[in-house]
């Protein structure tokens, strides 16, 4: 049976910058179809990573999503905006060209085999934009994070590590042949990632291995509440205001958890960034 494991508030607030993000772009790019390839979680409930741009209108499709937390499209009362796909292999998905508006990732990507190809395949299957997500290892929590790691024996479980840099991931999109649209950093609360007793707990339960757990937690995801409800704690709208405001560029890379590229197609000449 699986243990119970509720979202802590660094989380939940992650997914609250999302919100903000994700309903920022549907509006200013017109978005109306998006793909989220793959959509498993990363030490969180999956599957719910899209709910901004199902919340914005937009009509989302999840590929390789954890289904036992689809749950959260009906609690939100969107599950008509989402359809889930399994088993698909993210090189050739088999979708048709410029089938969605963005393709996007949380995150996820870094722990494929060939991320540059599976740039090239989210490009392909999009008509306009991709964007990813990425763990930011320009900041205080990284180091401390593989402390962690080679302290207790935990096997590397995050990715490569290498594509946790703005600047890798830029040359990246430059490569596949995008014009980098817009880049920054988002979820900045002003506490280094990862804190580390909940790091540690999750690894010695699920991280593979000498795991006490072979099975995937059994999430509460309490943003689900606060968007059920409308009202979110004030230190997550004021703080997420912030981050919203200064998201663009590297300004708050050094204590920002994550940060995100934009990308377009074009068939112009590519130029570095």
């Amino acid at each position: 049976m699986s243990k119970k494991e509720v979202e802590v508030f660094g989380v939940t607030y992650d997914r609250y910058v999302l919100l903000q993000l994700h309903g920022l772009l549907a509006r200013s790019l017109h978005l109306q179809e998006i793909v989220e390839m793959p959509s498993h979680g990363a030490k969180a409930a999956g599957s719910l990573y899209s709910i901004g741009f199902g919340l914005a209108g937009c009509r989302v499709t999840l590929v390789n999503p954890e289904l036992e937390m689809m749950h959260g499209w009906d609690e939100l009362g969107i599950r008509q905006q989402v359809k889930a796909i399994p088993d698909v292999n993210v090189y050739r998905t088999g979708f048709d060209a410029d089938s969605f508006d963005l393709a996007w990732n949380f995150v996820t990507w870094t722990e494929l085999a060939d991320p540059a190809r599976y740039l090239e395949e989210m490009k392909r299957i999009s008509r306009k934009y991709v964007l990813l997500i990425t763990c930011n290892n320009f900041q205080p929590g990284y180091p401390w994070h593989r402390f962690l790691h080679m302290i207790f024996g935990f096997p590397w479980s995050h990715g490569q590590v290498k594509y946790n840099h703005i600047t890798k991931v830029k040359k990246m999109f430059c490569d596949a042949g995008m014009r980098v649209l817009e880049y920054g950093a988002i979820d900045t609360p002003g506490w280094p990632d990862p804190s580390g007793p909940r790091d540690v707990r999750l690894h010695r339960r699920y991280g593979g291995g000498k795991a006490l757990s072979p099975t995937k937690p059994d999430w509460e995801v309490p943003i689900l509440r606060y968007v059920k409800s409308g009202r979110f704690p004030g230190w997550m709208t004021w703080l997420g205001r912030w981050d919203m405001l200064f998201r663009k560029g590297v300004l708050k890379l050094p204590m920002s958890h994550l940060f995100y590229v934009l990308g377009k197609k074009s068939t112009l000449p590519n130029k570095a960034v």
